[in-house]
């Protein structure tokens, strides 16, 4: 299993607009961010992590030409606005193309019930309101995305989404349930067993200030071995709806992942601030310092990196 991290960049994106502070000015490529979202491969599968508003520079970088499903983690724009780019992976007809011969022909309408979407109940309510148009058909202009959107709301640790075609190399996804602020929001685990008979996951927690204990159970009982975290960690100061540097070093030290990663990074501090940070800072969790001494680590993420399970 692979996992490509295509955003690590907080709600503004790294550089932010108009701003000329020094991280926004860096030369170093790990201090430009995109607005999170990730790419997860395994066999023949091809799942998508949020769709942000950095969707198409992402996919035309990291040359996606499919896409078999989509977790969307919550509703905010960062997360969901580039949802109308998914046309390219699974779209619908409007009247005028399906009565243009031509065009159908050239131009074939997705099969099925459109390209799967897995999300929250409440996510899945709010993309019905915002996007009201891929919902309904209409008569002019081109194709729209054909989406099937998926409720998660019953699967836990005990019953994981299963995907995958063989059984003996199925991908089990299992959503962390998270509160960003007020608003709620769903980290996922993913993970599969390999040919050792190992069960090995990487859990993806964007966009959280707050993990429940029981949250925490199913991270870890969900993943086997967590060769990965990936943990929203915003800046060094507190905030009121994202970890800060400690809060996701105080998680990830109940997590026990072999590797921690933080994402969706501000402007405040660059790449090697936030690795001095870590630095300065891992002895206050005497957990996280044994597993970075026998051979793990806990660094920012940065666009582009890929972590293998």
């Amino acid at each position: 299993m692979k996992m490509t991290l295509m955003g690590t960049g907080t709600s503004h994106g790294v550089p932010v607009i108009a701003c000329n502070c020094a991280v926004c000015s860096s030369s170093d490529p790990h201090d430009t961010r995109l607005r999170c979202s990730a790419l997860v491969e395994h066999e023949n599968l091809n799942l998508l992590i949020d769709v942000g508003p950095d969707f198409r520079a992402q996919a035309l970088r990291h040359k996606i030409c499919r896409l078999d499903a989509v977790f969307i983690t919550h509703s905010h724009a960062d997360h969901l606005h580039g949802i109308d780019d998914l046309r390219i992976f699974s779209h619908k007809n409007s009247a005028a193309m399906n009565c243009n011969r031509k065009l159908r022909s050239k131009y074939p309408e997705t099969r099925g019930e459109g390209l799967p979407v897995y999300t929250s109940g409440r996510t899945k309510g709010y993309i019905h309101e915002r996007f009201p148009y891929i919902f309904v058909d209409h008569d002019k202009g081109g194709g729209i995305p054909k989406l099937n959107l998926i409720s998660f709301d019953n699967n836990d640790e005990k019953n994981p989404l299963e995907l995958g075609e063989s059984s003996s190399n199925q991908l089990q996804v299992v959503p962390i349930p998270m509160l960003h602020g007020n608003h709620h929001t769903d980290g996922f685990v993913f993970s599969y067993v390999n040919s050792a008979g190992i069960k090995k996951g990487i859990a993806y927690l964007t966009d959280c200030n707050f993990i429940s204990d029981e949250s925490i159970e199913r991270v870890k009982k969900s993943g086997g071995q967590i060769e990965h975290l990936v943990i929203d960690a915003l800046r060094e100061e507190e905030h009121s709806s994202h970890c800060n540097f400690a809060q996701a070093m105080g998680y990830a030290q109940r997590i026990g992942a072999k590797h921690t990663w933080f994402t969706h990074i501000t402007h405040e501090k660059n790449h090697v601030q936030i690795c001095n940070y870590i630095e300065e800072n891992l002895h206050k969790y005497p957990d996280l310092q044994k597993i970075v001494l026998a051979g793990g680590s806990v660094a920012p993420a940065y666009d582009g990196l890929v972590l293998v399970s």
